[in-house]
């Protein structure tokens, strides 16, 4: 395109030069000739641009992991000249994800529109920002190019594509809270309070000082007191480790959809057994939300929906902070993506102090490295229960043929 501009251009000045050095009108008249044509693409471009439109559309606006989508842009053309090239740039979710952009050149005839549909699997839960970002148009001689940024455009409406996670049923669980067929156990477990630990919150004007929890509140930077329950039915407390995983990219999504994907489906399946679960997560403050039964499943799930992974704890630090609260007994439940020495360590003098931790390690290199390999075998001779999950895994199908 460079060369075709430098010979019009060329050609024109050298018309323009004989018409100067000789006055032959003929010359004149051929510079005229390029030099309509100059103009006369470069208006046009300018138009086009000036006076883009377009429509666009996702189907459906939300929808849930591994459902189909579609999205739809039209390009309208309302004048008069044909619309001899136009590049789009536009993004789906899986080209956002990785910051990337896809291209589409269209050709399209005067008061006629061009359209692009596009469709593909929503793969990974999220919320995404979709559609067409920018365009390029060129003249029908080739002479110009340009490019405009729609996002900086006061008319431009990104697409918003929300997708859920998807809620897989699990048929069974090795918590000592649930028997072989599905029945629930309670039991009146001992312990040196009062009442049983229920959970952390923030201090309030007049809590004795007695119910501060030291290490929570020296982590956090802020006063925590504890609560307590008479409550004799055993409680399942869940751990999601949301420390950002050490890697960018594609990776790091599909190893946090992963955790989030199966804390929905352990939290669903122990909500439908109606036992009485915790969900705690740390970030920049301690959050938890408890249930009992399955009506309070969609609150879990809204909340994981949409959670992010910024947390600047990992599992180790965490279990440090809440073990002292543990009742024997008691079953807890860890979601994490990495597994350390110190968080072993931890979960064995957890399995001594009679607390039954259940571990599930979601990684998503092709292969563990040796020294996990050999923790998590030790953890299950140790009667702690440790289920590697690969990205591309269902957590149903690794618990089947893992039980």
């Amino acid at each position: 395109m460079k060369h075709v501009r430098a010979f019009i251009i060329s050609l024109g000045t050298l018309l323009l030069g004989l018409g100067l050095y000789s006055g032959e009108k003929i010359f004149f008249m051929g510079f005229a000739v390029i030099a309509s044509l100059i103009f006369y693409a470069l208006i046009t471009n300018l138009w086009v641009l000036m006076d883009f439109r377009y429509l666009q559309r996702v189907t459906p606006e939300q929808a849930t992991k591994g459902d189909r989508a579609s999205l739809i842009i039209q390009i309208h053309n309302d004048k008069p000249f044909i619309y001899p090239y136009i590049k789009v740039f536009y993004q789906i979710p899986q080209s956002a994800l990785i910051n990337e952009v896809k291209e589409e050149v269209l050709c399209i005839l005067p008061f006629h529109y061009g359209e692009i549909k596009e469709e593909f699997t929503c793969e990974l839960r999220g919320d995404y920002t979709l559609g067409i970002i920018g365009v390029e148009v060129g003249d029908p001689f080739g002479l110009f190019t340009f490019y405009t940024n729609l996002l900086n455009r006061s008319y431009y409406k990104p697409l918003k594509l929300s997708v859920a996670p998807r809620v897989i049923r699990l048929t069974s669980l090795p918590l000592p809270q649930i028997q072989a067929e599905g029945t629930t156990r309670q039991e009146f477990l001992p312990t040196e309070e009062p009442s049983s630990l229920s959970d952390i919150r923030q201090y309030h004007y007049g809590d004795p000082l007695k119910k501060i929890h030291w290490k929570v509140s020296a982590k956090l930077q802020a006063l925590y007191v504890k609560n307590y329950e008479t409550n004799t039915q055993p409680q399942i407390l869940m751990f999601l480790e949301t420390f950002p995983f050490p890697s960018e990219g594609i990776a790091r999504y599909k190893v946090e959809d992963q955790m989030i994907e199966c804390a929905v489906a352990l939290i669903h399946f122990v909500l439908s057994k109606w036992l009485s679960l915790q969900l705690i997560i740390y970030h920049m403050e301690r959050q938890q939300l408890s249930g009992r039964n399955p009506g309070d499943f969609n609150r879990f799930f809204d909340y994981l929906a949409a959670l992010p992974f910024n947390s600047p704890f990992r599992m180790d630090e965490i279990l440090s902070m809440e073990s002292h609260g543990f009742n024997k007994g008691q079953s807890v439940v860890l979601i994490v993506h990495d597994m350390s020495y110190q968080l072993f360590n931890r979960l064995c003098l957890l399995k001594q102090s009679n607390i039954h931790p259940l571990v599930f390690l979601i990684y998503h290199s092709p292969e563990l490295k040796e020294d996990t390999k050999r923790m998590i075998d030790e953890l299950n001779r140790r009667e702690i229960p440790c289920f590697p999950l690969h990205t591309d895994e269902r957590i149903d199908e690794v618990l089947v043929s893992e039980l």
